[in-house]
């Protein structure tokens, strides 16, 4: 059984996530971010780390762009829901091991389980939700 993906939905999202990732941490919480991380303006924006980001980006929304054709049931209420129990899953989990393990100021969860939680919410509505029209024959 093959599997199609929304590619128009995907690459969508994957921009759409991008760009809340720069509000996320490059306005919203930029201040508090930076103190926590000890990451400074200096340096920041460099064009190789935001290529590897945007690929990272991607690939995650190929990841969630698969859950949701698997599931079968195209939408956007049943993409939000996908991607929601995705971030809690994988996302959240995944990066807890950062705040158990490797002792990540906690201050940084807040913002950076919010931010997974929207990525992949609105990801999977984007994904889910957005389709290409089918040529009239």
């Amino acid at each position: 059984m093959t599997t199609k993906l929304n590619w128009l939905g995907i690459i969508v999202a994957t921009v759409v996530a991008f760009f809340i990732g720069f509000l996320w941490y490059g306005l919203i919480f930029a201040e508090k971010w930076m103190a926590l991380t000890g990451v400074s303006d200096e340096g920041s924006g460099d064009p190789m780390w935001m290529a590897l980001g945007l690929v990272q980006t991607f690939v995650t929304m190929v990841g969630l762009g698969w859950f949701i054709a698997r599931d079968g049931a195209p939408g956007w209420m049943n993409g939000l829901k996908i991607g929601l129990i995705a971030s809690v899953c994988f996302a959240l989990m995944t990066s807890a091991y950062g705040f158990i393990y490797q002792t990540a100021p906690m201050g940084l969860l807040p913002i950076d389980w919010s931010h997974l939680l929207v990525v992949y919410a609105v990801g999977g509505a984007l994904i889910g939700g957005l389709r290409m029209r089918s040529k009239a024959a």
